[in-house]
């Protein structure tokens, strides 16, 4: 149990006591030697604020390191170096530059949690250092008298601020470790490093992000899928491992290299792999359209950032597609929606799948003739779309022992959404799934530790959801996070920002995200084992 359980306990035992009953002095005494007997929040907040110094000298040195590199990629290449060479000497210069400056980026923030950090705790300290000893003068009430009464108020205010400072503790020590958790997932270099990768090569992916990409976000390979495309790598054949350098080698920008990594990291052999890079080659050029074909894309606001406060929809090519509850447009209208089955639980898993596999979103955006005219219409998109969709939901229903779809259309349970968990993201993260029940605020809690592990480390986490009262339930999912935020997505066509606490509290439909439904409460989550 954590110290703010074992202090509530010893509250209730205080807030019990009969004051004026027999024995209830000796009662008031051993419930105070237990609320005295938890141990106070530890650490000290000068020594966490040495760490963030020392950071910031690391920092500096990063900012320096970065301008000047910068430099050299912009102006100071030898001009001997043209065509070819100056530009991928200039890719990897700059990349080197890059690395340090989300480097120092990474640094400043860690600064100001360590900072957060040492204040709160010596908050809970001076909170903590109070209870004790209200709880301290209770007992020497107590050494004169035989009734409780004597010393219940200063009990009673003692153990409320002892609760208090272990909750700020409790709560900031968790969120810090959160945010630095994060933090340490950016490290992305060294997990290209790992394999008889040229470093420079290496360093040149790892920073590569698609168009539109944020200083700090968005990059095509998530640190997982690096060190799963290096292990990968390492158990290739010579002739395989012969055959991917040789196609990367061949790509015509680093955005091209990239998604072979990522497709090599999702679990294909590398016949598929080679027929995927052959599929892209002639777009290999063009960031925009392997973005728009490869990644599942989410509309933005008009300052051109994920909104915070309301719904977006998911689109495709660039488009601002209109969704309209749950159900498909048509040609223009089309979007990612459900549409009007019971498959929520398979759509989610799909586009959770479709963010971690370019090999898969590839087929559905092109049926794998990327350059037959309107092969990538948005009609055709669609009728692929809803057809894995259905597929994915019928093998969900086989898991489950039911008659498919359409002959069964009741939705799944949590042992169909692992099924599909395990058959689409397992393959592209190399974990197994489990549902976890999620029946409380303090279920959820728990579960937010692993929820945002597996967010860092790119990896999407389905959840299922209810409305109070309803038996009816929904699954979404989590696709990514920033800071307190998470990002959810709903199978319906739309996307929204939640706060940690909304998540925690049942207040997800906030920003109106399942519209009428009201479908807030998180009940379970499908998690990497």
């Amino acid at each position: 149990m954590s110290k703010v359980t074992d202090l509530k306990q010893a509250q209730q035992t205080i807030n019990a006591i009969q004051p004026l009953g027999e024995g209830s002095a000796a009662e008031l005494m051993k419930a105070i030697q237990t609320a005295l007997a938890v141990p106070g929040p530890v650490g000290t907040g000068n020594t966490i604020r040495d760490r963030a110094k020392d950071y910031a000298k690391a920092a500096k040195a990063y900012a320096k390191a970065s301008t000047d590199i910068s430099t050299v990629a912009t102006a100071k290449l030898p001009a001997a170096w043209t065509g070819t060479v100056a530009e991928h000497a200039t890719e990897a210069v700059q990349a080197l530059a890059n690395e340090l400056d989300v480097s120092k980026k990474t640094l400043e923030l860690a600064i100001s949690w360590l900072d957060y950090w040492a204040c709160v705790l010596e908050e809970a300290q001076s909170d903590d250092h109070t209870g004790v000893f209200f709880l301290k003068e209770a007992l020497k009430s107590l050494s004169f008298s035989p009734f409780a009464v004597a010393g219940l108020k200063d009990a009673q205010d003692g153990v409320a601020y002892r609760i208090k400072g272990a909750q700020k503790a409790e709560t900031g020590g968790t969120r810090t470790a959160s945010m630095l958790d994060q933090l340490a997932a950016r490290a992305r270099t060294e997990r290209a490093g790992q394999n008889k990768v040229d470093p420079l090569a290496a360093l040149v992916l790892a920073n590569e992000k698609g168009p539109g990409g944020s200083d700090d976000g968005d990059y095509i390979l998530t640190a997982d899928q690096l060190t799963r495309a290096n292990q990968f790598l390492s158990g290739l054949s010579e002739t395989d491992k012969a055959t991917f350098q040789g196609m990367l080698s061949g790509a015509k920008s680093p955005e091209e290299a990239a998604y072979l990594w990522k497709a090599l990291a999702a679990g294909h052999t590398m016949t598929e792999v080679q027929q995927f890079g052959t599929l892209i080659h002639s777009h290999g050029d063009d960031p925009v359209w392997l973005a728009q074909h490869l990644v599942p894309a989410l509309r933005t606001d008009a300052a051109g950032q994920e909104s915070t406060t309301e719904t977006v929809s998911l689109v495709f090519q660039g488009k601002d597609i209109p969704t309209s509850g749950r159900g498909f447009g048509s040609g223009a209208d089309a979007s990612y929606s459900q549409g009007n089955v019971n498959d929520c639980v398979a759509a989610s898993t799909v586009v959770a799948h479709l963010k971690l596999d370019p090999v898969t979103m590839l087929q559905v955006t092109t049926g794998n003739t990327p350059d037959a005219p309107g092969a990538d219409s948005s009609g055709n998109f669609e009728r692929r779309l809803q057809q894995l969709y259905i597929q994915q939901y019928q093998q969900g229903q086989i898991a489950e022992g039911k008659q498919a779809y359409p002959r069964q259309d009741n939705g799944l349970g949590g042992k169909g959404a692992t099924a599909l968990a395990d058959q689409n993201l397992g393959k592209a993260t190399g974990d197994t799934y489990e549902y976890v029940p999620l029946n409380s605020d303090d279920d959820r809690r728990a579960a937010l530790v692993r929820i945002e592990k597996s967010l860092d480390e790119g990896k999407p986490v389905p959840i299922s959801t209810h409305h109070d009262g309803v038996a009816e339930g929904h699954q979404m999912v989590i696709m990514a996070r920033d800071g307190n935020r998470l990002q959810v997505y709903n199978p319906w066509g739309s996307s929204e920002w939640v706060t940690e606490d909304q998540f925690i509290h049942s207040q997800m439909n906030a920003g109106n995200l399942t519209g009428t439904v009201d479908s807030n409460n998180a009940r379970g989550a499908v998690l990497p084992k």
